[in-house]
């Protein structure tokens, strides 16, 4: 199998702590996730960093995971194999058809919810919808400089995004408290699915795991990373809405869509306004340039098992699809419709289900020649699973779109299985063909 490929892992140890931070990090610091945190804040006020602190051990979890999936089986650090063996054959298309729409869906809405901010905030007279198209054609070239350049690139986006954040943290945590919030109480009554919000606040961070190419060790520093970039955003989202909510009264916090907008006018006027756009335009460009480089990595990893066609321009048609689709979107309207946000609701969910996936699959899959799973692992892995599956389950159920929400991801979960069919098929046709030789 022809092993070259322009998608070659970082040539350091330190490149590759450096690329895995700044790509786990980019759905998280997507404007949407400033948004819903604002919001999350405005109902648990002093809570909201208790609760954050308790996804955030539930993600450090997942990553175990993967760490055990290093330590306790055999074969390189492979992702594209490691999903594989997973999901099983019937799955094995899952996680690169649920990146795939949310790629499309979280493209299409964060670069117009740019193209407004931009309107808005820095060039009234320009037209949203044009800023929105231009972005999106720039960070579709983007794709085309190389990997080093992109990840570069990334690394800019997300240092940029966070400084300006952080910037707005140190700001309000110094001003005096507007009169108008009042002190940071939890509401006291709070819908069920607010409990389970958070566990949207850290997805995507796998798009910062290697694919293929590296050694577990490498993957293993990688996998380090990602906890640092998971503990950092962390307490710098806490940190945010704490401030948010000492400048803004928690009842309109939980009531808008704009809250870091709205928070960061309360601190520092026009000044802040401008600091979030940049924030909001920066997180928009890191989330769907990660977006992008996850489709691409998986395509081409997938490509290399021929699980896909092995022609090399694979990865690139599909992010030029994506970007394609986006741009169809957004031509047809779609952006701006809640329908939109329903998609992307339905698709995390379904990306959210596949890290509880792993924890029951890690107990099913027979570890390495004297490798043994102990106990306390699989309470672990168990005890995550429930959780996880858990929070996918009253996040869809208690939407007040539950039944659209079910069906997008029956769709998704059918495309899934449809590809699945595909690939039994082919597998068992190669085994017939190889007994026949």
């Amino acid at each position: 199998m022809n092993r070259s490929s322009k998608y070659k892992p970082p040539d350091s140890a330190r490149q590759a702590f450096l690329f895995a931070g700044v790509y786990a990090l980019g759905l998280m610091v997507s404007p949407d996730n400033l948004a819903l945190l604002g919001r999350f804040a405005g109902h648990f006020g002093v809570y909201t960093a208790l609760l954050m602190a308790g996804v955030a051990l539930l993600y450090f979890s997942y990553i175990r995971s993967y760490e055990d999936l290093y330590t306790h089986f055999s074969g390189p650090a492979d992702n594209a194999l490691d999903m594989r063996a997973i999901m099983g054959t019937w799955l094995a298309y899952y996680p690169l058809i649920v990146r795939t729409m949310a790629a499309i869906f979280i493209t299409t809405g964060l670069t117009v919810s740019s193209g407004f901010v931009f309107n808005e905030v820095f060039v009234y007279w320009f037209p949203n919808f044009s800023f929105a198209y231009i972005l999106l054609a720039l960070l579709a070239g983007l794709f085309f400089l190389g990997p080093a350049t992109r990840a570069k690139a990334q690394s800019i986006f997300v240092g940029t995004a966070m400084a300006g954040l952080a910037l707005l943290v140190v700001a309000g945590l110094f001003k005096d408290a507007s009169q108008a919030a009042s002190p940071m109480s939890a509401s006291p009554t709070i819908a069920l699915p607010w409990f389970f919000v958070p566990l949207l606040l850290f997805m995507g961070f796998d798009i910062g795991i290697p694919e293929t190419g590296v050694s577990p060790g490498r993957a293993k520093a990688s996998l380090k990373a990602i906890k640092s970039a998971i503990a950092l955003f962390g307490v710098l989202m806490v940190l945010w809405a704490i401030v948010s909510a000492q400048h803004v009264a928690g009842e309109k916090l939980a009531a808008t869509s704009i809250a870091h907008m709205i928070a960061a006018r309360e601190i520092l006027g026009q000044s802040g306004r401008i600091i979030m756009g940049i924030v909001v335009i920066t997180g928009t460009c890191a989330a769907v340039n990660a977006l992008f480089e996850s489709i691409a990595r998986m395509t081409e990893a997938m490509r290399r098992q021929r699980m896909l066609p092995g022609l090399r321009y694979v990865p690139r048609a599909a992010v030029l699809g994506v970007a394609t689709a986006a741009t169809a979107m957004m031509a047809g309207g779609l952006a701006g419709d809640e329908a939109l946000e329903v998609y992307i609701r339905a698709v995390l969910l379904l990306w959210l289900g596949g890290y509880g996936l792993l924890q029951v699959r890690l107990l099913s899959i027979p570890p390495a020649a004297g490798a043994v799973i102990p106990n306390i692992t699989k309470a672990r892995l168990l005890t995550t699973a429930a959780i996880t599956f858990g929070g996918v389950t009253i996040l869809a159920l208690t939407n007040g779109h539950t039944m659209f929400i079910l069906k997008i991801m029956a769709t998704t979960l059918g495309l899934a299985l449809f590809f699945g069919t595909f690939g039994k098929w082919r597998d068992k046709g190669g085994h017939h063909a190889e007994n026949q030789h």
